[in-house]
């Protein structure tokens, strides 16, 4: 057996291999929740958990009174975060240590991102106008002000689109 002849076939099998291998390791890392920014899918209602699916429904029928953005529901945080030029309504969250958060982001007018770094990890969601991008995670365990930002270029100034995370006991 010569192996110039199956060289190819070889070269398949090694590619299938790592392939597999690679979406297996990707795989458990969403399965056990160590891949942050993939734990619950995508950023669209059904990838939210059930319970924060059921406070957005709540939150959603029973809207908050006018100038209030956020209130709680069954012991999670529920925010209306709108991006319009050059700003973020509100800019600033108050939440405390260890509560679920569900962000609905909200762009009418341009293709915005939302990237917050906290310590247990990056949250990093484009929003395209007109179609709301859901957002869950946990605050950290650490009371601290963390910043978000636009990450994407929507023109003059969004670099300086910044918001305020802050954890509370």
């Amino acid at each position: 057996m010569d192996i110039k002849e199956h060289a190819e076939e070889i070269w398949f099998i090694i590619m299938l291999l790592l392939v597999a291998t690679f979406f297996t390791w990707n795989v458990y890392y969403i399965l056990t929740g160590k891949s942050f920014s993939l734990r619950y899918g995508l950023p669209c209602f059904s990838g939210l958990p059930p319970e924060a699916q059921e406070a957005v429904k709540y939150f959603e029928s029973h809207p908050p009174p006018a100038g209030q953005y956020s209130e709680v529901v069954n012991g999670i945080l529920v925010v209306n975060l709108t991006v319009i030029q050059y700003k973020w309504i509100p800019n600033v969250i108050v939440a405390n240590e260890s509560e679920p958060v569900v962000l609905i982001i909200n762009s009418p007018q341009v293709v915005t991102g939302f990237y917050l770094r906290l310590p247990n990890g990056i949250i990093n969601v484009n929003n395209v106008p007109g179609i709301p991008s859901y957002v869950y995670f946990v605050t950290p365990n650490q009371p601290g002000n963390y910043t978000w930002r636009d990450a994407e270029y929507a023109g003059y100034a969004s670099s300086y689109m910044t918001g305020t995370l802050e954890v509370v006991q």
